[in-house]
């Protein structure tokens, strides 16, 4: 069972009049290690994409980390796939699109986010895109993108929103559901960070689209 975490900001950035599209954004939020002057964890941002076509989950990551931050790399990407609630599989059968000579990405369980690992470890694991071995590089950098494809339930024409109120309400929510391990954070000299997705609600169409018209970012607390 997942615990309370300190609240983390959900923006909704790039929606379309189809309010079940967009992206959401995860931020930095976790390090042993103090940001340079001037900086903020939440510099490293991770955006998240999600469309459904033919009955497969297509998710896209991006690295839009800002200000002060040059170099943060996603080590691991984990992704929430099984609403133990109801026992039901929302994502199954990952496979990673995105290969380059640069970085490849490979399929495991997840053990845990540093930082995080109470909310980040379900009876029914949390699937983790972890970056290989590489002499050039260790992750997605800034502007670099991630795709990865799952088989799901989402009805054709979802998006990341549909896959965050899939889960419900109950104990297993959509909150922790996305979460990353990011490397050689230039705002702090070269260590580690943590990011994590904290969220129950998805609002409803109505207010999306609101949001949408006025470029409003939205906060969500987690309620228990």
């Amino acid at each position: 069972m997942r615990t309370l975490a300190t609240l983390t900001a959900l923006t909704l950035i790039g929606l379309s009049s189809v309010p079940a599209l967009g992206s959401i954004i995860v931020y930095g939020t976790h390090s042993d290690t103090t940001p340079i002057a001037g900086a903020d964890l939440s510099d490293v941002r991770l955006s998240v994409d999600l469309t459904v076509s033919g009955g497969l989950a297509t998710m896209t990551f991006t690295n839009v980390s800002t200000g002060l931050e040059t170099s943060a790399v996603f080590k691991e990407i984990v992704v929430d796939t099984y609403d133990d609630d109801t026992g039901t599989a929302i994502l199954w059968n990952p496979v990673v699109l995105t290969d380059t000579k640069d970085v490849s990405y490979s399929v495991h369980t997840s053990n845990g986010l540093p930082g995080y690992q109470a909310e980040t470890s379900d009876p029914y694991p949390l699937v983790e895109f972890r970056a290989d071995s590489s002499p050039v590089k260790k992750g997605i950098g800034p502007g670099e993108v991630l795709q990865v494809q799952f088989a799901t339930l989402l009805a054709d024409g979802s998006g990341i929103l549909d896959y965050l109120g899939a889960f419900g309400g109950g104990n297993d929510t959509g909150a922790y559901t996305l979460g990353f391990h990011a490397i050689n954070a230039s705002i702090l000299n070269g260590e580690s960070l943590s990011g994590i997705l904290s969220t129950t609600s998805v609002p409803e169409p109505m207010t999306l689209a609101m949001l949408a018209l006025g470029g409003v970012g939205v906060v969500l607390r987690r309620r228990k």
